[in-house]
């Protein structure tokens, strides 16, 4: 088996166990990993805001780490001066989940690399939760127009778990052609480029460091973990995963709260 050269990682539901933590084991592994020269790339759903704290308490940040935020929309060095990918969800594409949501009473929000935006008066908790938690302001414009001039990355709709499995078995069939319309927790829908999804992010980054695809490990739970997981060289399934991900995945490890990360790391990684 080729010797693993680059690790991407998801965080909620991976990386962090329940209690939004990462676990002494898990940040040991990592950072026995990156001394070993293996890449260690945080590949998320969350915006950059949402990510800092994050590399900064692995020791991720400079100019030879690298990070994959917006499900695969933006991929960067973790200081912030070099951007290998990015792609942008379209005006037009955007103004189709708009308008979808608006037909379906769900919220949704565009977001850029530090803010996030909205023309729904009503804020719902959901939304006000993710936002806190991504650490990313919220800005309640008066028309679509305004929203126009923001350069976002991709839109979100967010409610609560029930409603937005009902809200996503009615996405139209033209807006899933046209946009890449995926769920990466069970309380958002996120809709994105084409050209955004984490395992695309993967060998792109892959690609650049010259590395082989089957030098590439991707560890996740959710459903926008999907396409990592299936690109990757080795994709590895939390034992808190979503079935999808079990099925697809080359090998499972423990769930979140006991050190999944850590132990695939081992298993991987750093076995001799």
């Amino acid at each position: 088996m080729n010797p693993i050269k680059l690790v991407s990682i998801d965080i909620d539901g991976t990386l962090y166990n329940d209690n939004r933590e990462i676990t002494p084991a898990v940040k040991k592994t990592i950072q026995k990993a990156t001394a070993q020269g293996v890449y260690v790339v945080i590949t998320t759903g969350r915006p950059e805001t949402g990510v800092k704290s994050i590399l900064n308490e692995l020791d991720l940040v400079g100019s030879d780490h690298y990070v994959i935020t917006h499900n695969g929309g933006l991929v960067q060095t973790t200081d912030g001066q070099k951007v290998l990918h990015r792609a942008a969800l379209s005006w037009e594409s955007f103004q189709q989940a708009q308008r979808f949501a608006a037909e379906n009473n769900a919220y949704i929000q565009i977001e850029s690399d530090t803010d996030a935006y909205t023309i729904n008066r009503y804020v719902n908790v959901f939304a006000s939760q993710e936002n806190f938690v991504v650490n990313i302001p919220l800005t309640v414009k008066d028309s679509l127009a305004e929203l126009k001039e923001v350069p976002f990355v991709k839109a979100i709709a967010i409610g609560e778990k029930v409603f937005m499995d009902q809200v996503q078995a009615k996405v139209p069939e033209q807006l899933a052609i046209d946009a890449n319309v995926v769920r990466s927790t069970p309380n958002n829908l996120e809709f994105m480029n084409n050209d955004a999804s984490k395992g695309q992010a993967l060998l792109a980054l892959a690609e650049e460091l010259g590395i082989n695809q089957s030098q590439t490990m991707a560890i996740g739970d959710q459903e926008n973990d999907f396409t990592m997981i299936q690109a990757a060289g080795i994709g590895v399934a939390m034992g808190n995963a979503i079935p999808a991900i079990k099925e697809v995945a080359n090998a499972e490890t423990a769930d979140n709260n006991h050190d999944g990360v850590a132990k695939a790391i081992e298993r991987f990684v750093l076995a001799d």
